[in-house]
C-alpha cells in the first residue's frame, strides 16, 4: 500500500475515533438539562418572551445522534392572549452519524406530538409573531453583510439526503385575525410520512379539521398518496393522490422538476361527481332557486396541464354539470406579462333551466314592494375597465345548442381578442329559427368613458316561432331580415341611449302583423262616419306581402322615413323619429286601400280606394297613444282630396335602399290579392 495513503487513512480513522470519543463524552458527561436556565434566558432577552421546560431534555447516542424534548411552551407576545403562542408535548429529532463521513445525511423519524400554535393579528394589524420575524430579519441581513449575496457553493450539499420519517400528531393551530372579524382552527392536525430517499417511492398522509367562522365552514379535509424524489433529476412525483375536501373528492398525479434553472411540471386531475347545491350548503350558502330543482346535482371534472415557471398549457378541461358536457384547452406564456390563448367549447345547455322560477301568480307579483325612487331615479355608473388595459387574450368559444329565455340557438361561435384595452368580439354567428346572424363588435376601454362598435347582419329567420317562443305570442310572422352598423360610447343605458349613432334597416316577406286588423279598423270607421253600424269580430290579423324600412340613428334620436308595408288590401307608408334620452316618439303611418274592402258580409267601400288614411303614434315610447286621424279621413273624404297611393315612395325606397331599379310585381295601384306568385325577397340584393 502507498505509504501516503497508509497515513491519510490512520489520519482519517483517528479523527473517526476523536469524534466518537467526543460524543461519548458529551452523552456520559453533559446533562443538557443544566442548561435549561441559560436557554431561557437568552430566549428572554432576544425576544422578550417567556420559554418554559417542563420536561427533560435528552440526548440519543450511536448509531443515532438525537435530542428529545419533553414539554414546554413560549409565551405570547405582550397584548395578546391567551398567555402561550407556543406549546408542544414531545419533540424528538436524529441524525445517523456514519453516513455523515461520506457526505451522506441520513436523519432518523421526526417527531412532533401535541402542537399548539395560537397564531393572532389585532385590530391595527399587528401580529403576534411580528417581532420574531423582525429579529429573523435583522439576523438574515447581518449575514448577508457579512457573506455577501454569493450563492453558496454547491459543494456544501450532501451527496444523499434520507428521512427515516414524519410524524406530526395531535397539532391545533388558531388564527384569530381581530382586523378582518375571521377565526380559522385547525384541529386533531396529523401528518404522517414514510422513509424518505432519493428514488424511493414513500406514502404521506395529512388529516385535519378545519373550522372557519367567515364563511361558516366545518370540515375534515384528507390527503394521502405517494412520492418519491429524484436528487439528480432534481424532481418530486406524487402519485395515487386522493384530496377529499368538504364533499369534493379530487385524485390524480403530480410532477415537478427543477434543474439547472430550469423548472417544468404536469398534473392531472379528476374531480368525482360531487353535488354543487351540497358544496355551497357546507360553505355557508344558500343555494339558488332554480327552475328545474334537479340542476346543480352532478359536477364531475377531468383536467391536464403542464408548464414551466414562466408559462403553462391546458392540455384539456372536461367538465360535466348536469347534461352539459364542457371542454376547455388554451395556453398562458410569459407569466410575468401574460399572454392567454384559451378555446372554449359547450355540447349544449338549457340555461332557462338554471333561471330563478317564475312567480307564483299575478297576484304575487304586484304585491312585490316597488324600488326606493331616489333607487329608480340613480344613474348607473360607468364600469370600471381598468383591468382590461393589461389582458392579452384570444378566446374561442363554440356552443352546440343554447336554449335561453325560451329561445333555441344553435352553432354558436364567438371569436374574441383583448389588447392593450381593445377587445373585439370578431367573427360572432349563430343560427336560429331557419336564419342565421353573424356579426362584429369592438370596445375601446384605454379612454374615459369606453367607446364601442356594434354590426350585425341577420338572415331568413322566421319570426312568429321566434316571437312565440320568447314571448308566448306570434305578434309579427313571416322571414325577417335586418342589419345594422352602430357606434357609440358608454356602457350604462342612458350613455348607450345618448350616444348610439348609425344605420338600421329591416325587411319582413310573407307575414302578418297579429293583434290588429287594420281592414276592420278602416272599415269600421268608415262606417261610423257614414252612420252605419260596425262589422261583427274578424280575426286580430294583418298580412303583407312587404313591410321594409331603414332607420338613421344620432345620438339616440332616430329618423325613419322610408316604412313601406304591402298586403293585398293596404299599403301601408310612414315617417317619424324617436327620441330615446327623452323617450319619446312622434310618427305617423298613412294607410292607403288598393283593393276591395270585403267585411264578413261580402260587402265592399270602394269609396276608400286610394284614400290616405294616416294612423298617430305620439308620447311616451313606454306607452305610446295610437289613433286614426278620423279628421284628415274626413276632410279628405268630403273635400275631394283623393291621392295616389303609396307609389312613388315605394320607387325611391327600392332605388335607395335596395339598389333595384324601382319595379316590382305591383305598382299599388292594382288588387294584388289575385296573384298567385310566390313575393320575391326585395331586399335579397341588401343581404348578400
Amino acid at each position: 500500500m502507498n505509504k501516503t495513503l497508509k497515513i491519510g487513512l490512520i489520519i482519517i480513522g483517528a479523527l473517526v475515533a476523536l469524534f466518537i470519543a467526543a460524543c461519548i463524552v458529551l452523552v456520559l458527561t453533559v446533562d443538557p438539562n443544566d442548561y435549561k436556565p441559560q436557554i431561557a434566558e437568552a430566549v428572554k432577552e432576544q425576544t422578550g418572551r417567556e420559554l418554559k421546560f417542563e420536561g427533560d431534555i435528552s440526548f440519543n447516542f450511536f448509531p443515532w445522534l438525537g435530542l428529545e424534548v419533553g414539554p414546554m411552551a413560549l409565551g405570547n407576545a405582550p397584548g395578546f392572549s391567551p398567555s402561550e403562542m407556543v406549546r408542544i408535548k414531545r419533540a424528538e429529532a436524529s441524525i445517523r452519524i456514519m453516513p455523515l463521513l461520506s457526505g451522506d445525511v441520513a436523519v432518523g423519524t421526526v417527531v412532533l406530538d401535541g402542537l399548539t400554535l395560537n397564531l393572532a393579528r389585532n385590530k391595527r394589524g399587528v401580529a403576534n409573531w411580528d417581532d420574531l420575524a423582525k429579529g429573523g430579519d435583522s439576523g438574515k441581513g447581518e449575514a448577508e453583510t457579512a457573506t455577501g449575496s454569493e450563492t453558496p457553493a454547491k459543494s456544501g450539499q450532501p451527496k444523499s439526503l434520507s428521512v427515516q420519517g414524519v410524524e406530526i400528531t395531535n397539532a391545533n393551530i388558531v388564527y384569530d385575525d381581530m382586523q378582518a372579524g375571521s377565526k380559522t382552527s385547525v384541529n386533531d392536525l396529523s401528518l404522517v410520512i414514510g422513509e424518505v430517499g432519493d428514488k424511493i417511492r414513500f406514502p404521506f398522509e395529512l388529516k385535519f379539521h378545519l373550522m372557519l367562522d367567515n364563511p361558516k365552514v366545518d370540515t375534515r379535509p384528507a390527503l394521502t398518496g405517494f412520492a418519491r424524489f429524484d436528487q439528480e433529476a432534481g424532481s418530486i412525483e406524487v402519485d395515487d393522490m386522493k384530496f377529499s375536501l368538504l364533499n369534493l373528492e379530487l385524485t390524480g398525479l403530480l410532477f415537478a422538476r427543477s434543474k439547472d434553472d430550469e423548472t417544468s411540471f404536469s398534473a392531472e386531475i379528476k374531480l368525482a361527481q360531487a353535488s354543487v347545491r351540497e358544496l355551497m350548503k357546507q360553505l355557508g350558502m344558500t343555494p339558488p332557486e332554480t327552475s328545474d330543482p334537479k340542476v346543480l346535482e352532478n359536477l364531475t371534472a377531468d383536467l391536464k396541464v403542464n408548464g414551466s415557471d414562466s408559462e403553462a398549457t391546458l392540455e384539456s378541461l372536461t367538465v360535466k354539470l348536469d347534461q352539459t358536457l364542457i371542454t376547455a384547452e388554451g395556453a398562458v406564456k410569459n407569466f410575468k406579462k401574460p399572454a392567454v390563448t384559451v378555446n372554449v367549447n359547450v355540447d349544449g345547455i338549457d340555461a332557462d333551466r338554471y333561471l330563478p322560477p317564475k312567480s307564483g301568480s299575478k297576484a304575487e307579483s304586484e304585491a312585490a314592494p316597488a324600488e326606493p325612487a331616489s333607487a329608480q331615479s340613480a344613474p348607473a355608473g360607468e364600469p370600471d375597465l381598468s383591468a382590461l388595459k393589461d389582458l392579452d387574450i384570444k378566446a374561442r368559444l363554440t356552443v352546440g345548442k343554447l336554449k335561453a329565455v325560451n329561445l333555441t340557438i344553435t352553432d354558436i361561435l364567438a371569436a374574441v381578442t383583448a389588447r392593450n384595452g381593445q377587445v373585439t368580439a370578431d367573427p360572432v354567428s349563430l343560427k336560429l329559427y331557419d336564419g342565421e346572424y353573424t356579426g362584429r363588435g369592438t370596445l375601446n376601454a384605454d379612454r374615459p368613458v369606453a367607446a364601442w362598435t356594434e354590426k350585425g347582419q341577420l338572415k331568413n329567420v322566421q319570426a312568429g316561432p321566434l316571437l312565440k317562443d320568447l314571448t308566448g305570442k306570434e305578434q309579427l310572422t313571416g322571414t325577417a331580415n335586418a342589419q345594422y352598423d352602430l357606434t357609440g360610447a358608454g356602457l350604462t343605458p342612458d350613455n348607450i341611449k345618448k350616444s348610439v349613432t348609425g344605420t338600421a334597416s329591416f325587411a319582413f316577406t310573407d307575414g302578418a302583423i297579429h293583434g290588429v286588423n287594420v281592414a276592420k279598423m278602416l272599415r269600421d270607421t268608415w262606417n261610423r262616419l257614414k252612420g252605419r253600424p260596425v262589422s261583427a269580430d274578424e280575426p286580430a290579423k294583418t298580412d303583407f306581402a312587404e313591410l321594409l324600412g331603414s332607420a338613421a340613428l344620432t345620438n339616440g334620436h332616430i329618423v325613419n322615413k322610408d316604412l313601406l308595408m304591402k298586403s293585398p288590401l293596404l299599403r301601408v307608408n310612414g315617417q317619424g323619429w324617436a327620441d330615446l334620452p327623452r323617450n319619446t316618439t312622434d310618427y305617423t303611418a298613412t294607410v292607403t286601400v288598393v283593393g276591395t274592402l270585403e267585411g264578413q258580409d261580402g260587402k265592399s267601400i270602394e269609396e276608400l280606394k286610394g284614400l290616405p288614411l294616416p294612423v298617430n303614434v305620439k308620447g311616451s315610447l313606454d306607452a305610446p297613444s295610437i289613433s286614426l286621424d278620423i279628421k284628415a279621413m274626413g276632410e279628405a273624404l268630403f273635400k275631394g282630396t283623393f291621392k295616389q297611393g303609396a307609389k312613388g315612395i315605394e320607387e325611391t325606397l327600392k332605388k335607395g335602399l335596395l339598389g333595384g331599379s324601382g319595379q316590382s310585381g305591383s305598382t299599388g295601384t292594382t288588387t294584388d290579392s289575385k296573384t298567385t306568385d310566390k313575393p320575391v325577397n326585395p331586399l335579397r340584393r341588401l343581404f348578400q
